[in-house]
């Protein structure tokens, strides 16, 4: 999608317009399936306004415009340096480097580059991480590595609306070429997420028999009611495999699970 898409998808998000007869209106209905289309009319409902703030997250935009910014060093006379600025980690990411060759990143801890500096790292496999607790963990989950497959992997975390920001590090996701894991929370928006990752290779959970008894232990059902609604339709439409396997686990648990309660266990 365009820039101009986007800039739709936020308006729509913003005003919640029941009926919009736009050009872009139509393109979006035809082309995406949000909205209904009657006539020259395009009809709107909660669904497809949850569609619209999903299908931002994927393309890595907030679900509002963010303000303009300046850098802190262009703040004049005695205004605050931090007044009207863009924050100082605005075009950095958050990253975890396995295996790559010369670089050390100590268990526990994150490397933080611009993001075209961490594109161009010699990994093997990008894996796209949704919280940074998780990603900050990552050497404990041993269930990873038929994932990972012994790979050079780049671990990014996919960033948030203030800070290590979201545009950033789907710059990365776009403009590479190699293959993508996802690793996302166990409910339903974390399952779109992981499919709208484009060169996805594998959605990463944890194998069902260690993932399924925490999953009802924790009764997380919030994560689960919240989010079905909005996401159901998609969900139910997708053919991705992992994604529907794990979509009718979450059906008959009726119930989710945040990546910060993931195991830290093996395979087996």
């Amino acid at each position: 999608m365009r820039q101009a898409h986007y800039t739709f998808l936020r308006n729509l998000v913003a005003n919640r317009s029941p009926v919009l007869r736009s050009a872009i209106a139509l393109e979006m209905a035809q082309a995406e399936d949000l909205g209904r289309l009657r006539g020259r009319a395009v009809y709107y409902e909660a669904a497809d306004f949850a569609k619209a703030e999903i299908k931002l997250r994927n393309g890595g935009y907030a679900i509002a415009a963010p303000k303009a910014g300046q850098s802190r060093s262009s703040a004049r006379d005695a205004a605050s340096e931090k007044a009207f600025a863009a924050p100082v980690t605005e075009g950095l990411v958050a990253v975890v480097a396995i295996d790559l060759p010369d670089i050390v990143c100590p268990q526990g801890s994150f490397l933080v580059m611009p993001w075209s500096s961490a594109l161009a790292l010699p990994y093997e496999v990008l894996m796209v991480c949704e919280n940074l607790e998780p990603m900050q963990r990552i050497h404990r989950y041993d269930w990873l590595k038929p994932f990972i497959k012994r790979r050079r992997t780049l671990i990014l975390f996919r960033g948030a609306p203030s800070w290590f920001r979201i545009d950033s590090a789907a710059r990365i996701v776009t403009n590479d070429s190699r293959p993508v894991l996802g690793l996302f929370d166990f409910d339903p928006q974390g399952l779109l997420m992981a499919a709208g990752l484009p060169r996805r290779e594998a959605l990463c959970l944890p194998p069902w028999k260690v993932l399924e008894p925490l999953v009802v232990e924790r009764k997380r059902y919030d994560l689960y009611a919240d989010q079905r609604r909005g996401c159901q339709a998609l969900l139910d439409a997708c053919v991705e495999p992992d994604i529907a396997v794990a979509w009718t686990h979450m059906r008959r648990l009726t119930r989710g699970l945040n990546q910060e309660a993931f195991p830290e266990c093996g395979e087996a």
